[in-house]
């Protein structure tokens, strides 16, 4: 083949190329640009939800104290889940692609976010710690290790698991603050275990938030005597 007959050949397969690009596929293109890292949404009015979240006040809080890029995204997460409680369609639709994507961790920061545990716990830290740099690396551990340091209730869970993963969570990480909370019909199992908690975490001080579908106990740590 000649070079002639070469760059011909290129010049008609780029132009073909071209005309296959519709409007529709540019479209399309610009689009999930667009949508950045929210595309595994894959639902138009969520993404535009949760793309809200970027400019909320609570989000922009969040930011002065989490520096981990993919932790601030699920964070965002938790907003745009919190915004659609009455949309519970799309709240589960987005629940579910949250752990398709970052598994059973990644949900559970959203969802601490989403039932305002995250806020209360900000608020436990700051009536004990005075430097901005100790409430950073707090609220970094619990996100970072979320799971050692509280317990998310499932409809399906028990009252003697759940009494034996606290002993078992507080016993081996000794957390400053310790969160229970169940959601939807699980509120009611976590409510059955308040009496059996508050014995196991003898060494902590007790509050709980409680809703019709909602049940969030805080245990802190009491401080010693020696402090």
């Amino acid at each position: 083949m000649s070079s002639d007959n070469f760059t011909s050949d290129a010049f008609e397969g780029a132009a073909k190329g071209a005309l296959d690009w519709t409007a529709e596929k540019i479209s399309s293109l610009v689009k999930k640009f667009r949508e950045g890292k929210l595309a595994f949404i894959k639902e138009h009015k969520t993404i535009e939800i949760a793309r809200e979240q970027y400019h909320s006040g609570e989000a922009k809080f969040y930011e002065n104290y989490v520096k981990d890029k993919e932790t601030l995204f699920l964070l965002r997460m938790g907003l745009a889940l919190r915004k659609l409680e009455n949309d519970a369609e799309r709240r589960d639709n987005l629940r579910e692609k949250i752990f398709r994507k970052f598994k059973v961790q990644g949900l559970h920061i959203a969802e601490f976010v989403e039932n305002g545990m995250l806020n209360r716990y900000i608020g436990l830290l700051l009536e004990n710690i005075d430097s901005v740099e100790d409430i950073e690396k707090n609220i970094q551990e619990i996100l970072r290790d979320i799971d050692k340091h509280a317990i998310f209730v499932g409809t399906g869970d028990v009252r003697s698991n759940i009494l034996k993963s606290a002993t078992i969570k507080v016993g081996s990480h000794s957390p400053s603050i310790f969160v229970v909370a169940g959601m939807g019909f699980a509120a009611k199992v976590v409510g059955d275990c308040i009496k059996e908690l508050i014995v196991i975490m003898k060494d902590y001080e007790f509050e709980k938030v409680s809703s019709p579908n909602r049940e969030i106990l805080f245990f802190r740590r009491k401080l010693s005597k020696m402090q």
